[in-house]
This record gives C-alpha cells, sequence and structure tokens, in this order.
C-alpha cells in the first residue's frame, strides 16, 4: 500500500473513530449538556455533575420556575415544596451542587439572575464556603457550566462531545438497574433539583447506639479549618444582593445548621470577624454554631449534611410556621445591630443539652385476639385486664399515635409515662373484651385491621374458617366513643400459609418469587391505598399507622408507605422506641412488645427493655 493511501486511511479511521465518539456523547450524553433527548434521565446526569446539568436542564424549562435557592450541599435539605407553600405564589428550585464553594454560588446565581429573571433568590451557606475559593478537585465532575463561569462554549461542547465513551457507557450500564430508590448513580430529583433522600429518610434511626454503629463516620474528629476566603464570601454576597436589588428580586441570606464536630474545627475570633462583615451587608438568617441539634447525630446525615426534617424546621423558623417542631435556641435573625452579640451565643459551646428534653421512650404492647381458650397469640381477657391494671397503678399513660406523631412532628409534650395499646388483625374480640377493659381503665387503644377481613368469619374469599372479626358499625361505635383508633395492617397482603397456596404465598407484604419491581410497587401502592380509603370512608379514621404483617418490610416499602401519607409504620421487633422531636423518621419501623399467653408480668417486662 502507497504511502499517501496509508494516511488517507488511517485519516478517514480517525474521522469514523470521532464521528462515532461524538455521535455516541451526544445520545448517551452523560452529563446532559446536548438536553438528553434520547433518554431524559437528567438524575443521572445531575449526580454526574449537578453545576452542568442543572443549567442544561433549566435552559429548555426555566419558566417552569421563578425562585431559587443556591448553595452547596447542606442546600440539598430545604424542600422547593415547602418554599412554595411559605411564599404562596413561588415556583422555586434547588440549585445544590456538592463541593461548591463561594465562587460556584456566586458565578451560578449571576446566571441565574440575569438569564432567568427570578422573583426569589435564597443563598445558602455553611461556614465551608470561607475556606477555599474556586477550588475544583474532580476535573469535569465539578467545573461549572461555561455559560456560568463565561467561558467560551465552542471548546466546552467540544469537550463533552470527545468525552470518554467510558462516562455514556457507565449511564447505559446503571439503567438496567433504575429503581424508585434512588443509586449511586441517579441521586437527584430533576423536577425539584433536590438530593433524592428516599432511602435515607425511611431508615430506623430512633436508638443512638444503634445509628451509630451504623454511622461510624460521626466518631472521628475533623479537620481544622481557616477561614482564608472571609473576605471573598462576604464581597459575593454582596454582590449577589446588588444584582438582586437592582432588579427587584428578593434576597434572603441563610447560614446553614452545623454538627458540633464541625463547629469545633473554627476559631471564635474569625467567625466574630466574618458576622458582622456579613451584617454590614445585609441581615440574615442564622441558624449555625451550637444549639440543641448540633449534639446529636441523628439531626444529620453525616457529619456535614443535617436532615430534611432539620431543613423543614429552619424554613418554619423563617416563615413563622409553628405547626412544626423548632428548638427554642435554633435560629434568629441577624442584624447589624445583634451580630456580635448573636455570635457570642451560638459560637460558645455550651455542651450537649439534656436527651430527656427533647427524647421520650415509649413503649408500644402488641395484642391479637383475647380468648378464654388461649391459642397461638392469644391472651385472655382477664390477663389483658391484669396488664391494664398494673399498667394504671405504676403511672402510664395510654396515648394514641396521634399523640405520639405530634410528639416528633410538633413537639408536643407527651405524658411521663406514655404507653401505646395495640391489637393487630382486628379479632371480633376486641370489640367484645379489650373495648370494654379499656373503657373501664380509662385507657384508650389501636386497631391495626386487615381490610378484606373486616366483618369476616372466613378467610378472604373462601370457605375456610378464621376466628371471627368485627363489623365496621361496631368499629364505628369504638371509634366514635373515642376509646379506639383504628389503622392499616394490609388490605388483603396478610396471607395465612396454611390457607394459601405455597407457589402464590406471599411472605408478609414482601414481593413473591419472580415478581419484578414494577409489578411490585404497582400491587403494594393499590394494596395499601385501599385499606387507607376503605378505613376512613367506613369508620372516618385518619389512616397514618400501618404494621407490617409478620413484622417484615424493605427500605422500598417503607418509601411507598411515606410516600402514600402513611408517617408510622410498626415491625413487630421486641423493644421500647426512642421518639426524638423534629424527627419524624423515628416513627418508622417502631418495635413492639408482643404480649401472648406466656408472658411475664407487663411492669417486669417493661423495666427489661428499659434497661
Amino acid at each position: 500500500m502507497k504511502i499517501n493511501k496509508w494516511i488517507s486511511c488511517v485519516i478517514v479511521f480517525m474521522v469514523l473513530t470521532c464521528s462515532a465518539v461524538i455521535g455516541f456523547n451526544a445520545a448517551a450524553d452523560p452529563f446532559g449538556v446536548f438536553g438528553d433527548h434520547l433518554f431524559d434521565w437528567y438524575a443521572f446526569d445531575m449526580t454526574n455533575n449537578p453545576r452542568v446539568a442543572k443549567i442544561a436542564y433549566l435552559d429548555e424549562r426555566s419558566g417552569a420556575y421563578d425562585s431559587y435557592i443556591i448553595g452547596c450541599s447542606k442546600t440539598a435539605s430545604f424542600s422547593a415544596e415547602r418554599l412554595n407553600e411559605y411564599y404562596g405564589d413561588a415556583a422555586f428550585y434547588n440549585m445544590i451542587m456538592y463541593g461548591g464553594d463561594m465562587y460556584d454560588i456566586k458565578k451560578t446565581a449571576e446566571y441565574v439572575i440575569l438569564q432567568y429573571s427570578p422573583k426569589n433568590i435564597i443563598i445558602a451557606l455553611g461556614l465551608e464556603e470561607t475556606t477555599r475559593y474556586n477550588y475544583n478537585d474532580e476535573g469535569i465532575k465539578n467545573e461549572l457550566h461555561a455559560k456560568t463561569d463565561g467561558e467560551p462554549l465552542l471548546p466546552f461542547y467540544a469537550k463533552y462531545a470527545l468525552l470518554n465513551p467510558g462516562y455514556g457507557l457507565d449511564k447505559l450500564s446503571a439503567m438496567a438497574d433504575r429503581s424508585l430508590l434512588p443509586g449511586a448513580t441517579d441521586v437527584f430529583v430533576p423536577e425539584s433539583g433536590v438530593y433524592n433522600k428516599t432511602r435515607r429518610d425511611a431508615e430506623s434511626i430512633g436508638d443512638l447506639e444503634e445509628f451509630r454503629r451504623n454511622n461510624p463516620a460521626f466518631e472521628y474528629d475533623l479537620t481544622d479549618k481557616t477561614m482564608d476566603f472571609s473576605d471573598q464570601a462576604v464581597s459575593d454576597v454582596a454582590e449577589i444582593k446588588r444584582l438582586c436589588d437592582e432588579r427587584g428580586v428578593d434576597f434572603k441570606l441563610v447560614m446553614m445548621p452545623i454538627y458540633y464536630k464541625e463547629m469545633n474545627n473554627y476559631r471564635y475570633d474569625e467567625l466574630l470577624r466574618y458576622w458582622e462583615a456579613l451584617a454590614d451587608v445585609t441581615e440574615f438568617w442564622d441558624f449555625s454554631g451550637y444549639s440543641s441539634i448540633s449534639y446529636d447525630e441523628r439531626y444529620f446525615y453525616d457529619a456535614y449534611h443535617f436532615r430534611n426534617s432539620v431543613g423543614d424546621a429552619v424554613l418554619a423558623r423563617i416563615f413563622g410556621d409553628t405547626r412544626r417542631y423548632v428548638p427554642a435556641d435554633l435560629g434568629q435573625l441577624t442584624t447589624k445591630e445583634n451580630a456580635d452579640v448573636r455570635a457570642a451565643d451560638v459560637f460558645t459551646d455550651k455542651g450537649a443539652p439534656d436527651p430527656s428534653l427533647y427524647t421520650k421512650e415509649l413503649p408500644i404492647l402488641l395484642y391479637h385476639d383475647l380468648s378464654e381458650s388461649t391459642d397461638g397469640a392469644a391472651v385472655t381477657p382477664e390477663s389483658f385486664g391484669r396488664d391494664m391494671l398494673a399498667l394504671k397503678e405504676n403511672g402510664y399513660t395510654a396515648v394514641s399515635f396521634a399523640d405520639v406523631r405530634d410528639y416528633a412532628e410538633r413537639g408536643t409534650e407527651l405524658p411521663e409515662k406514655p404507653v401505646v395499646i395495640s391489637f393487630d388483625d382486628g379479632y371480633r374480640s376486641n370489640y367484645l373484651f379489650a373495648y370494654e377493659i379499656l373503657k373501664e381503665f380509662g385507657m384508650k387503644g389501636v386497631v391495626n385491621m386487615i381490610g378484606v377481613s373486616v366483618g369476616k368469619s372466613t378467610y378472604k374469599d373462601t370457605s375456610q374458617p378464621i376466628i371471627p372479626h368485627f363489623s365496621y358499625a361496631e368499629a364505628r361505635e369504638m371509634y366514635a366513643s373515642g376509646v379506639m383508633d383504628f389503622q392499616s395492617h394490609s388490605y388483603a397482603m396478610h396471607d395465612s400459609l396454611p390457607l394459601e397456596d405455597p407457589q402464590t404465598f406471599r411472605n408478609g407484604v414482601l414481593p413473591k418469587k419472580g415478581e419484578g419491581e414494577r409489578e411490585y410497587i404497582e400491587v403494594f401502592r393499590a394494596d395499601v391505598l385501599q385499606s387507607k380509603t376503605e378505613a376512613e370512608k367506613n369508620i372516618g379514621a385518619d389512616v397514618f399507622v400501618y404494621a407490617y404483617p409478620m413484622g417484615f418490610y424493605s427500605e422500598l416499602t417503607e418509601a411507598l408507605l411515606i410516600e402514600t401519607g402513611f408517617s408510622v409504620t410498626l415491625s413487630i421487633e421486641p423493644g421500647i422506641n426512642c421518639l426524638i422531636k423534629g424527627i419524624p423518621q423515628s416513627l418508622l419501623a417502631m418495635k413492639r412488645i408482643n404480649r401472648t399467653t406466656e408472658s411475664k408480668d407487663i411492669i417486669e417486662t417493661l423495666a427489661e427493655f428499659s434497661e
């Protein structure tokens, strides 16, 4: 082959290869820069680089939004939906970027203000924005979009067109594993911009020691910080505010909550100087420093990121929402006049508060059938009466799950020794015996009903006899008295193996063998909604508690129940629960103490579990 022909072949090969790479990258679009028209999977693109993908996403959809909250990864805990509720006429987008510094925040804010003409801008800052500036340690995964950075567009798009195809192949591979729950490759909700914490918010976190064991990173001390770029941060805040003022954009600055070990990294004199300089530029809402939530790890996902429920508390304080729990020392409007006093207060470590001020132990007792001829899980009415008498004589007060929910969500106090008396399944003996005994002792209880079994004495759609269940008329009588509440134990997912075909038997609410996730989600959602709808329609109860049949559950079922409006879930794991004010998540997978004929004295049992 002649040399010129060989060179031509090489050139043609290179052109074809280059064209193939460009075509593949444009189609796969793993950073969303070309509009992700083929896959429309911006959750993946934003996970690769939210700075780039969010600008590409919003350039095509900015008309759907008129307000933006902008900040580093801590900003992820602010709900766009909640902000819309408080502003009343706003459509917020969360511009959280992980690893962001003040340079990223300023450039993003400038672009959003100048290009999208918003009505409202919130800048959310931690303290780390004062420790570095225009810093990028991850290359393409941390860079800004050229539009926000003011760089030429041609080389920017060329770089993504000629990108290593491995990024696109990763996207194709990840598509096969897509699930309702976020994975490592799709942690954003593109429609609102928030970091998807569905999985983290479905964890059971009531037990502090267990939570610490599951999250060992909290044990480590963090690196000391120096606020070398505090002047630059103040200057950038001033510039963002100037742009907002010139264009009639409502501007808010929020300093976010901080874990106490992160606070320990900063020097008081530097913090004081920074606070006073910020207050000279603008008033701001300050939630940083040492506060009631700073010392309990359960208010945080990790040492640098506070929970969504804490984000809700921050917004509740700013907008005066008394429906949510906000510690008295969390948040204050900081101005020129009080900046030094405020700094002296919140930057002084006062030590962890007494946990009894914001936590409460709660035993939940579990009963089933009350019967003279005890069998399996049944107890006699006499035994149940003895339990109620012992509880009353030992100072316990029966509370409802509505009371429990109000404690966790609103901080409404509970009695000194609260207890929940629960019944699973919905047997008629709950009406004949438990109802009367509870009335006698001035107590109250809750029945978690199997919806399909209400009023029945046969199993589902068969003629197989089962223990009789109370009717809706009897349930309405109990509910109207205020003695008994009614919640869900599924509609028809509580299978009994002796009465089911082993090939189609469902183990609790877990997927059947061979049942795909999409099919399973559809079946589970339908059953949950039917159980809720039927009880609310026929009894009038507010159904927000789900007792898992046989106690089996998963991250997916927890997430689906939260999505469906349930805020309390019950397992059958034995133990006493720890409720936490301001963390409704402490109401998930709650433990219960099962009472059977063989059970020990109720007071002795409670004492053992409390040790």
